[in-house]
């Protein structure tokens, strides 16, 4: 029959167990002092496979990230985060997919660190997926239809949208920070208790060890909540853009041309690629006549030039590494002389190499990382057929371009 001090320890040992993440306390050396039954599970497969000691979280994570091991030990405070949310790649022989761990590490006091970690495989799984969606709807002629700008849309905010599920789905919930704050509190008064039982100073170790999981439950709750913000803004966002393109392809008939203001477009395309900008802390400014005479054309084609051009922007914005104010200013003006109405998206950004301007509108090429080189192709194309004409220029790397359409105007 266990009296309450020996129920209460059951009790928590049993609890830890049943912690969805794994849970590792180690000393200052490495040596594994506990670890709950899923930090065994997750850990078991990656030892037996390197042939390291399942003791000695030091010699695992120098088999699996070197660096992290580097930080731990250069880590100078007796106390505070060292690895927060940051993921690792572990590939296994004979196994397709890799499987990803998650980790946070803590050192609780000079002697003393905190590991937590758990499996992210099947998050990971669906981001790539999701994002391979998008990835993947090319037309055989190359040329972006309405459609696919849609499933791309949809593509980018349903990822941004299953991640944020896949990580709330991660987080403990309950009443489990209640029951730890009353661990703390009984710890504490037992804590004389607990010397004479385990040894001098584990009553202490033992109350310090709830307060920080505790705070890291707190903390994860506090985590959900912003997460929870995000997502109804990804949900609206949505919404919106659904809306916008429903717009253009509602009882519309495929390549319409029809008389409209270029101004009506500017506005619908910038907010389909509103997050892509807001995300940069791109500041937009708008100079748009109201008076600007109407062209004819495919709305439904245009309006895919213009998100392909946003898009462009906020995504050159990335190769910025100075700390300068990010600008896009947009301006709508008429040219009488040849009759055209001239569309000119100006940004600050790093630009490119004033020789690669015709190469860039190529069929095929492009200067960023993860293009395609079909954008800046597809939207000259459909530029050309409105009679109209388009270019890209830059003065030079950190000079930021200019992207210019010009098209015919109708009296």
């Amino acid at each position: 029959m266990r009296n309450q001090n020996e129920q209460e320890i059951y009790d928590l040992v049993e609890f830890l167990n049943q912690c969805p993440l794994g849970i590792i306390k180690a000393d200052h050396k490495g040596q594994i002092v506990m670890q709950n039954a899923m930090a065994s599970q997750i850990l078991m497969p990656f030892c037996l496979f390197k042939g390291c000691s399942n003791i000695d979280i030091f010699a695992i994570l120098k088999e699996m990230k070197p660096e992290w091991l580097h930080r731990i030990k250069d880590f100078k405070d007796s106390f505070g985060d060292i690895i927060n949310n940051e993921r690792v790649a572990i590939n296994f022989p004979n196994q397709k997919d890799a499987v990803y761990l998650n980790f946070n590490v803590i050192r609780i006091n000079e002697t003393t660190y905190q590991y937590a970690f758990n499996d992210i495989s099947a998050r990971v799984k669906t981001e790539e997926e999701l994002n391979s969606l998008s990835k993947e709807k090319a037309i055989e002629s190359g040329k972006l239809e309405m459609a696919v700008g849609v499933l791309h849309d949809i593509g980018n905010a349903a990822t941004a949208f299953g991640t944020d599920v896949a990580r709330l789905q991660n987080k403990l919930e309950g009443k489990e920070k209640d029951e730890l704050l009353k661990l703390e509190g009984l710890f504490e008064k037992q804590s004389k208790s607990l010397d004479a039982a385990l040894g001098a100073g584990k009553g202490a170790a033992l109350k310090n060890f709830i307060s920080v999981l505790r705070k890291s439950l707190i903390h994860r709750e506090t985590e959900s909540s912003e997460l929870v913000k995000k997502l109804y803004f990804t949900t609206s966002h949505i919404q919106e853009i659904l809306n916008i393109q429903r717009s253009y392809v509602k009882g519309k008939t495929k390549g319409e041309r029809a008389p409209f203001k270029l101004s009506s477009i500017i506005d619908d395309a910038l907010r389909i690629q509103e997050r892509g900008l807001l995300k940069r802390d791109v500041k937009i400014t708008k100079y748009i006549p109201l008076d600007t005479p109407p062209i004819k054309g495919d709305k439904t084609k245009l309006v895919q030039v213009l998100i392909n051009a946003f898009k462009n922007c906020a995504e050159a914005f990335d190769e910025v590494k100075d700390h300068r104010e990010k600008k896009l200013h947009i301006e709508l003006r008429t040219e009488s002389s040849n009759h055209m109405v001239v569309l000119l998206i100006k940004d600050n950004a790093n630009g490119f190499d004033p020789n690669l301007s015709e190469e860039l509108l190529e069929k095929g090429n492009s200067h960023k990382k993860t293009g395609t080189g079909f954008g800046l192709y597809n939207s000259k194309q459909i530029i050309e057929t409105h009679q109209g004409a388009i270019s890209i220029t830059s003065k030079g790397i950190g000079t930021g371009a200019e992207f210019l359409i010009k098209l015919p105007y109708i009296n």
